[in-house]
């Protein structure tokens, strides 16, 4: 019994291991430190909902219209990785906005703040790792 549980933990933490291997082999290949996302929010239905999973490349060749994932930098939004669409670009900044939202982010995003451009989603596969943020707090 204790080999059993001792070879079932070790499987985890391998299994684990092998996950952020897998992750960060990916950011590589796509030139994004977050290759894939779970969608946290409501703010961009219908096109995203909250538990879909999505998955970016590079922020290349940025136009409006795309859909970005980027790091707020303004005091009225959660210092977390948002998930909105370009409006309009003006004076090297970007304007964004979730498409379930009335009105645009507050502050104007800076490309140096913008991690990936959003490549597709997948319904519902983003679950498991919200369920882990509340859990264990990632």
């Amino acid at each position: 019994m204790k080999k059993s549980l001792t070879k079932d933990v070790l499987e985890i933490i391998g299994a684990f291991i092998l996950a952020l291997v897998i992750y960060h082999g990916l950011g590589i290949v796509m030139g994004t430190s977050v290759p894939i996302v779970s969608v946290a929010s409501n703010s961009m239905v219908p096109r995203l909902h909250r538990g879909d999973l999505v998955v970016a490349v590079e922020p290349t060749d940025l136009k409006v219209g795309d859909i970005i994932i980027y790091r707020a930098n303004c005091t009225y939004l959660p210092r977390e990785d948002i998930i909105h669409r370009i409006v309009k670009i003006e004076n090297n900044t970007y304007i964004i906005r979730g498409d379930n939202n009335p009105i645009n982010d507050p502050c104007p995003v800076y490309y140096s703040q913008i991690k990936g451009k959003v490549l597709f989603a997948v319904p519902l596969l983003g679950w498991p790792r919200l369920g882990l943020n509340v859990l264990i707090g990632i």
